[in-house]
């Protein structure tokens, strides 16, 4: 797998999000935050030129303590979210089944925000590192 081209973090207002830049992109609808730990995993990744979820979860093992099953797991999850959205590509993208989020559970006492029709993901390591607004 692969960062696609064109999709860099930025701090905007305190926030870390993924901003599409360039012509190719210009069609990109999501807005993707992420917190610091995700951030640290983006950057990082931007810096390989390829990278598979093994190197994932050894960048997450690094820093976090988690077990390897766990990181593994999430890792898979959380590849085949950012290829749904595409922001990753290539042709060992994780087959893993992902609804198609609206809203992530973030553990942060924000679930009055939700709506009817919402979708809430288990608080997995990613889930409480990934949404998407």
């Amino acid at each position: 797998m692969k960062t696609k081209q064109g999709f860099n973090l930025r701090n905007v207002c305190g926030q870390d999000l993924i901003v599409a830049e360039g012509e190719e992109n210009i069609d990109f609808s999501y807005i993707i935050s992420m917190n610091e730990s995700s951030a640290y995993l983006w950057t990082k990744l931007q810096q390989m030129d390829s990278f598979t979820v093994e190197d994932m979860a050894e960048l997450i093992l690094r820093v976090y303590d988690v077990d390897l099953d766990t990181a593994i797991s999430d890792c898979e999850t959380l590849a085949a979210q950012w290829a749904q959205i595409g922001i990753i590509e290539g042709d060992d993208v994780p087959k893993v089944s992902v609804t198609t989020i609206n809203h992530v559970d973030m553990g942060d006492g924000n679930d009055d925000k939700k709506k009817e029709g919402d979708t809430v993901k288990h608080r997995s390591f990613f889930g409480r590192l990934f949404r998407r607004k």
